[in-house]
């Protein structure tokens, strides 16, 4: 509690004014922070604080970082893919290679095709409708991860020792797996766009889960151990983020 009876939410949205633009970002307090801390990744701007952190304490924090801020978001939004329209001769990612999307007229019912040129064919009545061309395009992209995950689950937990419990996957867009205390995993839809190098990256991490529920030494030695190159997958994932995240 605050000193006015009232708990701070854990995470709020707010903006800043910087450069004469407002600048959205996240706001999170934790009781277990001491210091202020700024990062910038995929998301945007998101502020970490301690949980009594005064408000204006964090707009002088603000204030003094106003030029690495700037500069940091600039190169933040230079590096953003361009929006993904949904539309003919689009550009898409799957499995770490590009395809062509191309649109062409067809039943409520036709499925998606890839083709050996490497472009996919989605049918559909209206061409023009990106709503249903991007509903259409999920359900694939959902299709194919849910195969293509559960193989590389399988492999990775037979290599582990492991039995493979419940697999899902999930729209998530601030992580790639979690696994809870059941050895229940879930996988965002959103991977199958890596190259399979970094789809096992995120699978052995999350099996190693099973083992240790956490971040320590132990975990990190099975995930290596599985993955001896795991951290070049890692950066390279980490890398590839916001262009996985475009559709």
């Amino acid at each position: 509690m605050n000193l006015f009876g009232k708990s701070r939410p854990a995470s709020e949205t707010r903006t800043l004014r910087l450069d004469g633009q407002e600048i959205p970002y996240l706001l999170k307090r934790s009781p277990k922070r001491r210091t202020i801390g700024l990062r910038i990744d995929h998301r945007g701007l998101t502020v970490n604080a301690p949980q009594r952190t005064a408000d204006s304490r964090l707009e002088q924090v603000l204030r003094e970082r106003s030029g690495w801020l700037s500069d940091k978001l600039r190169e933040w939004r230079e590096r953003q893919p361009a929006t993904f329209n949904c539309a003919d001769g689009e550009t898409l990612l799957f499995l770490g290679s590009e395809r062509v999307l191309r649109l062409m007229e067809g039943g409520p019912r036709a499925q998606p095709r890839l083709l050996e040129d490497d472009t996919l064919v989605v049918r559909v009545p209206d061409t023009g409708d990106a709503a249903v061309v991007r509903r259409k395009l999920e359900l694939w992209y959902r299709a194919e991860a849910h195969l293509h995950f559960v193989q590389r689950l399988e492999h990775y937990a037979g290599r582990m020792g492991m039995a493979l419990r419940n697999v899902a996957l999930s729209g998530a867009r601030t992580r790639w797996g979690s696994c809870n205390s059941r050895g229940d995993i879930r996988l965002s839809w959103r991977l199958i766009q890596a190259p399979t190098s970094q789809i096992d990256y995120v699978v052995v991490h999350e099996l190693a889960h099973i083992r240790e529920l956490n971040h320590s030494p132990r975990f990190w030695s099975i995930v290596e151990e599985t993955l001896p190159h795991y951290a070049a997958a890692q950066r390279a994932l980490k890398a590839g983020s916001a262009r996985y995240h475009r559709f």
